[in-house]
């Protein structure tokens, strides 16, 4: 690539070389014929040599002055901070780490010291006395940074320093997510294993015991492989799709299948699911996260409803927007839990949330696959009354 930016930058100096080069063989060549002088030939080709250096030069110059500017642009579109340091005086400072450290334009004018990083001035000066890099990770307000100081001469130091606030929130959120994974998993495991170290006593003495226990272990298994279903959901919703997983989705037909599937389960607690349908309601999206949308919502409606409730499906199409309510008639979502029941893991309630079968992350499904696709959600809830979920998504889902 530097042979190519050098190829680039030759033209307008080799023009004069080229140019230069003929006329003075030409002038050398008949000053020849003329004086029929040998010495004069060795003259003019020794100022044609002198020449040829000079043009030489200059082309190297110019040269390592496009270099520098290249250079200079490069660092000055990096993310990370970059300082060069000599004697305690700022020499450069590219555009972010201005910014890291609201510094003018002419960052030269700056002292280190005066920046307010202490870690950061003694892990210059640490590196200039000891001749190797030195690592350091420190923190500022609500951000955290990672800083390398580096000798690059006898009086100066280059220091490189990078935002990792987000990862380490990603860290901290998946090692949230493994701890909270693995307690759900645990519950329903030991629940189904002392179920059948009971169960294999209770078919020898109280077979009717026996019945019961079969039936308990039934429901820890369900809610172990729910578990399991949207733990593999989230896996896939925060994978990238692909335009060609994305086809023509009739959001319509998959409300219906799911009102279908919920319909006998709503009705052993008397739970009436009343459906507003145009026939279509077409988006372009993934068909499986459509399906997620739908069937979580309508799970969680039937599960937090009060025995005798309504559930309440309306979908409609307009604007370029695809739009599905899903209201409920239970007790509510607290003002205060509101903007959390999207977390996965959270319960407004755990001991019920648990008792009905839930899992904790129905509504972060719901949140993924809706902001995947470029849609929105939104929450009306009254503690008493019920609760309503909004789904916006796009047409052309993007």
């Amino acid at each position: 690539m530097r042979r190519l930016f050098e190829g680039a930058t030759r033209p307008a100096t080799d023009r004069r070389l080229i140019v230069a080069l003929p006329l003075l063989t030409i002038l050398s060549a008949v000053i020849g014929l003329l004086f029929d002088s040998v010495v004069v030939v060795l003259v003019l080709a020794s100022l044609l040599g002198l020449v040829a250096m000079a043009v030489a030069r200059q082309t190297q110059a110019e040269q390592a002055v496009q270099e520098r500017v290249r250079s200079q642009r490069l660092l000055e579109e990096l993310p990370s901070a970059v300082l060069l340091i000599a004697s305690s005086a700022l020499i450069y400072a590219n555009r972010a780490a201005r910014e890291l450290f609201a510094m003018p334009e002419d960052a030269q004018q700056v002292h280190f010291a005066d920046t307010g990083f202490e870690a950061l001035v003694g892990a210059v000066e640490e590196a200039g006395e000891v001749g190797r890099p030195i690592d350091l990770e420190l923190e500022r307000g609500d951000r955290t940074y990672t800083a390398r100081a580096s000798k690059l001469d006898p009086d100066q130091v280059v220091l490189v320093i990078r935002d990792i606030t987000r990862i380490r929130r990603l860290d901290a959120v998946r090692r949230d997510f493994v701890v909270n994974a693995s307690h759900e998993l645990k519950t329903p495991v030991a629940g189904i294993q002392a179920l059948a170290e009971s169960l294999a006593l209770a078919l020898r003495h109280d077979p009717s015991r026996a019945t019961r226990m079969v039936y308990r272990i039934e429901h820890e298994a369900g809610r172990l492989a729910r578990l399991v279903r949207d733990l593999l959901d989230l896996a896939r919703l925060e994978e990238p799709d692909t335009v060609q997983q994305r086809r023509r989705v009739n959001v319509a037909d998959v409300v219906r299948a799911q009102v279908e599937r919920m319909v006998p389960i709503a009705a052993q607690r008397d739970i009436t699911i009343d459906a507003d349908l145009p026939s279509l309601a077409v988006v372009v999206a993934v068909p499986e996260d459509i399906r997620s949308i739908v069937s979580n919502l309508l799970e969680n409606a039937v599960r937090y409803n009060r025995d005798g409730g309504t559930v309440t499906v309306t979908l409609r199409r307009a604007g370029g927007h695809v739009t599905l309510e899903v209201a409920d008639t239970g007790d509510g979502i607290p003002e205060q839990d509101r903007d959390r029941v999207f977390e996965r893991f959270y319960r407004v309630d755990k001991a019920r949330s648990r008792a009905a079968g839930g899992t904790g992350l129905g509504l972060s499904l719901v949140r993924h696959a809706t902001e995947r696709h470029g849609g929105t959600i939104s929450l009306h809830s009254e503690v008493g009354v019920g609760s309503t979920f909004r789904i916006e998504l796009p047409v052309a889902a993007g």
